[in-house]
Parts: C-alpha cells; sequence; structure tokens
C-alpha cells in the first residue's frame, strides 16, 4: 500500500510539472483555457503529492489523510469524465479513469492494509499496529 501511496504522489508531481509548460499542453492536445489555471492546479497537484509522500512515510498515523484524498480523486474523476473533455480536452478521460482508480485503491486498500474500518479512516482514529 506504501508504494501504491507514492506511485499516486509521483503521478501527481508529473501531473503537475505538465501544467507548467503551456506549449507542451497543446503539443499533447490538453487545452487549458488560460496558464493561470494550469499553474493554480500545479500548486494543488504539488501540495497533495507532498501530503501523499509523507503519508507513506507513517501511514499507519496518516492513513486518514490518504483516505480523505480518495474523495478528491473521486471529485476530479466525476469532472474530468463529464465537463472535462469539453474544456481540457481528450486527456481528461485518461485522467478521470486514473482519479478513480487511485481513489479506489485507498478507498479498499487501506482498511485492508491497515486491519482497520472505513470509520476509523474517516475520523481518524486508526488504532496503533496490532
Amino acid at each position: 500500500m506504501r508504494k501504491i501511496v507514492i506511485a499516486s504522489g509521483v503521478w501527481n508531481l508529473g501531473l503537475g510539472a505538465l501544467m507548467l509548460c503551456p506549449a507542451l499542453d497543446r503539443a499533447i492536445w490538453l487545452w487549458l483555457p488560460n496558464p493561470f489555471w494550469g499553474y493554480l492546479l500545479c500548486a494543488f497537484l504539488w501540495f497533495t503529492s507532498v501530503v501523499l509522500f509523507l503519508a507513506a512515510r507513517n501511514l499507519r498515523a496518516r492513513a486518514s489523510f490518504v483516505y480523505w484524498e480518495a474523495f478528491l480523486r473521486y471529485a476530479a474523476a466525476i469532472l474530468m469524465l463529464t465537463i472535462g473533455p469539453a474544456q481540457i480536452g481528450p486527456w481528461a478521460y485518461f485522467v478521470g479513469i486514473t482519479d478513480a482508480l487511485w481513489g479506489l485503491s485507498y478507498t479498499f486498500g487501506l482498511p485492508c492494509f491497515l486491519e482497520t474500518t472505513h470509520r476509523a479512516l474517516l475520523c481518524d482514529e486508526v488504532p496503533a499496529a496490532p
């Protein structure tokens, strides 16, 4: 599970870096309406990357951050798969599906890996290691 959390943080770093170069965006058919939005997305993605990296260092103590990140992933997936293609281009489908998969891996992987409940993860009440 730690590797999955780290991989998703690396994914966010890569997406954020992509948002920094508007010329590259056009080359891969990503249509951001204004560089401002790309820079804002980059900051958000890099912040979540740091949260995921720090959480992976002590997953039991910080699992709730990752669990709540799943809800961000679901929101991003819904937006990307519905209005995303018209707003930013065909890459929205790929990013939306990927976000949904990251979210599902957090939602169902964390309780199994940590042997805890969804409620404990939601309320930041994950017990110490058994």
